[in-house]
């Protein structure tokens, strides 16, 4: 999180992480894939959020370098287990970012000053 805010704070936007990766679960509502803490950075600064919706555990990031074909295996193996995941952090109370924003403001508030 310090990483990507000390980003937008120098203005050096080309060193964010990627556009994060999610998926529709059976109501058709987005889930995280990968890419939750620019999710949530941008939550917390009220942007516009970009993501890459996948349909399938072989979507992902273009194969053009490596550091993308790891990202993508790694993606690959996760997009089935994010909805387990979902209702353990829902249960939790946590059900969008603009909740773990809430919940966690007071570190968002320092990690971007």
């Amino acid at each position: 999180m310090r990483f990507i805010f000390s980003c937008f704070r120098d203005d050096n936007l080309e060193e964010l992480p990627p556009p994060p990766l999610a998926r529709k679960d059976e109501h058709g509502k987005l889930v995280a894939i990968d890419g939750h803490n620019l999710i949530a950075a941008r939550q917390f600064r009220g942007e516009e959020i970009e993501v890459i919706v996948s349909e399938s555990s072989t979507d992902g990031l273009p194969p053009t370098t490596e550091a993308n074909k790891t990202r993508n295996e790694e993606l690959a193996a996760k997009f089935d287990s994010v909805l387990d995941d979902r209702r353990k952090i829902a249960a939790e109370g946590i059900v969008t970012f603009a909740d773990l924003v809430t919940q966690y403001e007071p570190l968002f508030a320092e990690v971007s000053a």
